[in-house]
């Protein structure tokens, strides 16, 4: 895939609603069986080319900058403690290619790479989000105006869609960034308004590890041997 070589992955954020596993470590550093989700993010990627990583640190970066010293392929800069997801792209703007892809450190999901970068080509447009429906996280009632209990839907495909990162630019996308952007504001709704941005929607796995719940859930599938995102959806 010599279109794009390029991923970077925002990995400086605290992981304040995982205080059991953060309080000294990175997120993006939290194992899964016994490997950081963060390498487990890498091989999906590198089940389809060579990539070169920049991995935007912060939080306790010295840790995965310590964790990666020595691995060629794979560049630690530190964005800041408190710098915003936009605001960490904008700081590495002199290291980025001319199209680059951009995912988050703490999620994983078996994204078909290949056919993601080939839809961003195809479409010829400044960005490319992957896009998918999320699990809810309760099951749900269902019932008569009398309320009458007709059955239970536990824990349905919601209807709407979420961003879930896996998303490749152009470098022209840096100019609608700034040191204090929220990536998933301003940059991307003016990006949807220029008519410069889609969405390639997503039908597989996609887990992010926001919570002590799903650090243990994500475990859970790792030890059974059959961890989604090991599988590569077709």
């Amino acid at each position: 895939m010599t279109y794009l070589k390029q991923v970077v992955i925002l990995a400086g954020g605290k992981g304040t609603r995982m205080k059991e596993m953060t309080s000294d470590l990175p997120k993006p550093m939290v194992p899964i069986g016994g490997m950081p989700v963060i390498d487990h993010l890498i091989k999906i990627f590198n089940t389809f080319d060579k990539f070169e990583f920049i991995v935007c640190s912060g939080y306790l970066g010295n840790i995965i900058e310590k964790h990666y010293k020595g691995i060629k392929n794979v560049k630690v800069i530190f964005t800041g403690d408190e710098t915003q997801t936009g605001g960490r792209i904008k700081k590495i703007e002199d290291y980025l290619d001319d199209r680059f892809l951009v995912t988050y450190g703490d999620g994983l999901a078996n994204v078909n790479i290949n056919k993601l970068v080939n839809f961003h080509k195809d479409n010829n447009k400044i960005g490319t989000i992957t896009a998918t429906q999320p699990i809810s996280r309760f099951g749900l009632i269902d019932f008569n105006k009398k309320g009458e209990v007709k059955t239970f839907i536990e824990k349905p495909k919601l209807s709407d869609f979420i961003n879930i990162g896996f998303m490749v630019f152009e470098k022209e996308f840096t100019e609608y960034l700034n040191k204090d952007s929220i990536l998933e504001s301003d940059p991307l709704i003016k990006l949807a308004k220029n008519r410069e941005l889609f969405a390639y929607q997503h039908n597989g796995y996609f887990e992010p590890m926001d919570t002590y719940r799903e650090y243990l859930h994500m475990n859970s599938l790792w030890e059974s041997g059959k961890a989604p995102w090991a599988t590569i959806e077709e």
